[in-house]
């Protein structure tokens, strides 16, 4: 729009200002600037047309608009969001194949904008993690909770809670967009409640043991491992399904791209279970005992599993035998957890490691530190390390970024109780805790992300978004198929196996052409056409003979209606000889004795001619 097509008494909009991560303002341009900002940048290096030294209209060389410097800060966020891919569009290569050739370029190009897109919409994220500020003197580890409430807003001290329940120790599991809290006691008492409203949707007493409670795809659903089965109950606390496929399950997980519960326990197998039309997927033997526990890779939803002689197995539905065994410690392995590339690990000799899963490398090894081996272990959307020792919990901070963290974080003391189970709350700077005592929450400052991606996961999502995205994910369903250990290779084309197949192809066509070529030598003058139709007429015949001799052996009883058709055409020969002689002559024949059959009757008794 030109100035000129203002109407009369608007006002002209201000010039737009974006601030930028790297502190530079950039105008946005009206489109009448952004047009003659674009035919000048087109004059760099030589001039247009005309003389002149410095004018675009000579032929002199003018110095043409100076080239805006990369943003490196844009640089870094799209490299953050942009799929790894195995070359540029140029050193792409796809042999007899324009098509195919041309639609992989064009998905890496839609990959690269969608990147893009996403790192400039960085700059409308406002929010940002929350952090300790402290002096120089001052050591985190110091502060307690009731120092952080007392410095954080209301809205940060709402999300503090404790339950004191004598039905412990307590199993906690929380939805995908940390609204929800599921827990379970080890003596039958089942809660499911909203966290922010701290309202209860359900409580249950079972009436026996409850050994694992796991959320589903959202809060409707939700399933708890009990003495013997595992039995899926909704929001209201009414039993839906109790799986006897599978007894006494220990672990409970969830898949919630591949719609699948993931169970295992105390005789050595693993389960996948579809929960969309209830059938079991997979289930494999670790021949390793029972195990002691198990986590999921979010990355590749590859399950990681920890079994008594210190070993740690990874397992896929597709492959039964596990895919990657670990020696990570001397015992049994008690607690682990899985964040992107990096995977934590604790051991019954009190000593806990971080290893690398893309060279199953240990990178840290943390020892004794209380005199209690570490019981469950738990890492944060952004990273953060928390465990629990008995009735201490430590939450350590830039495990995977930095070098060895000398102390922790954040430290804690449960006194007089037993933490049984530690999970972060997604979205916010909440550690829920279940212990011997009941359950509570803990503050962490920075533990979550500050911002969220309302189609992956949002925590204030309503009814109607609820149902819209139940409906998207079971339309965008994985399939078991698709879990392995690199997901980037899905799509791609083995090329040696592709070789070896091409060329035992080509191995099995010269083979054949051999055999066939072999076959003609020996075969020379036999299949002509006189002679197929030689041996066509000769087996005829032989059908023919044999026919006739099982009907002798029969006596003729089947075949009388077949005899009578002869006869009738013998006696027309007959009456065309009679008519041949003249009037009043006729051949007459003697009736066949007694016991011949119908088919031989006409050979017996002679003829004779009456005049």
């Amino acid at each position: 729009m030109k100035d000129d097509d203002f109407a009369k008494g608007s006002v002209k909009p201000p010039e737009e200002v974006i601030q930028l991560d790297a502190g530079e303002e950039v105008p946005v341009l009206s489109p009448a600037e952004r047009k003659e900002l674009q035919r000048s940048s087109k004059g760099k290096g030589k001039g247009r047309k005309g003389g002149g030294k410095g004018s675009k209209k000579g032929k002199g060389k003018g110095k043409g608009e100076p080239q805006a410097k990369p943003d490196e800060g844009l640089v870094a966020r799209v490299a953050k969001y942009a799929r790894p891919t195995k070359g540029t569009p140029e050193e792409l290569k796809v042999k007899h194949d324009r098509k195919r050739k041309g639609q992989a370029k064009l998905n890496q190009r839609l990959d690269r904008e969608a990147a893009f897109r996403a790192a400039k919409a960085e700059v409308l994220q406002t929010a940002e993690p929350g952090l300790i500020e402290t002096e120089e003197a001052e050591d985190t580890t110091r502060l307690t909770q009731k120092d952080i409430l007392d410095s954080a807003g209301v809205g940060v001290a709402r999300k503090y809670f404790s339950f004191d329940l004598p039905y412990g120790p307590y199993n906690c599991s929380l939805t995908r967009n940390g609204a929800h809290l599921l827990v379970g006691g080890r003596k039958g008492h089942v809660a499911f409640m909203h966290l922010d409203s701290m309202k209860i949707f359900t409580e249950l007493h079972v009436k026996e043991t409850v050994r694992a409670v796991q959320t589903l795809h959202n809060e409707n659903l939700f399933a708890v491992a009990q003495k013997k089965y595992t039995y899926i109950y909704d929001n209201q606390g009414t039993e839906l399904h109790c799986i006897k496929q599978q007894r006494f399950p220990a672990l409970l997980d969830f898949l919630p791209y591949h719609f699948l519960l993931v169970s295992s326990g105390e005789r050595s197998e693993i389960c996948w279970r579809d929960i969309t039309h209830g059938t079991q997927v997979a289930e494999h033997r670790t021949h390793l005992g029972a195990t002691t526990c198990m986590r999921q890779n979010p990355k590749n939803a590859v399950m990681h599993l920890g079994h008594n002689q210190g070993l740690v197995t990874l397992w896929t539905p597709s492959v039964k035998e596990p895919v990657v065994k670990i020696s990570c410690h001397n015992s049994k392995v008690t607690a682990l957890a899985v964040h992107g590339n990096y995977m934590v690990t604790a051991g019954a000799e009190a000593k806990w490691k971080v290893w690398d899963l893309r060279t199953y490398n240990m990178l840290h090894c943390y020892g004794r530190k209380y005199g209690h081996a570490v019981n469950s272990i738990d890492v944060s959307m952004t990273g953060m390390v928390a465990m629990s020792c008995g009735g201490f919990l430590d939450v350590f901070k830039d495990v995977f970024s930095t070098a060895r963290p000398s102390k922790p974080y954040i430290k804690e003391q449960y006194r007089g109780l037993q933490i049984e189970s530690l999970r972060f709350r997604p979205f916010e700077d909440v550690c829920c805790v279940g212990h011997s005592g009941g359950f509570s929450s803990l503050i962490v400052p920075g533990a979550g992300k500050a911002n969220f991606d309302s189609f992956e996961a949002n925590p204030f999502e309503t009814k109607k978004q609820r149902q819209e995205r139940e409906v998207q994910s079971l339309l965008d369903k994985l399939q078991p198929d698709s879990i392995m250990l690199d997901p980037d290779r899905i799509g791609e084309i083995n090329q040696e196996v592709a070789k070896a197949y091409n060329q035992k192809g080509k191995e099995e066509e010269e083979k054949e052409a051999e055999e066939a070529k072999k076959a003609t030598k020996k075969m020379r003058g036999k299949n002509k056409v006189g002679n197929r139709m030689k041996r066509k007429a000769l087996k005829k015949g032989a059908e023919q003979r044999q026919k006739t001799k099982d009907r002798l052996a029969q006596g003729g009883g089947e075949d009388d209606g077949d005899d009578d058709d002869d006869e009738d055409d013998d006696d027309e020969d007959e009456d065309a000889a009679g008519e041949a002689a003249g009037e009043g002559t006729r051949l007459e024949r003697q009736p066949a004795p007694p016991g011949v059959g119908a088919a031989l009757s006409r050979f017996y008794g002679k003829r004779r001619r009456k005049t």
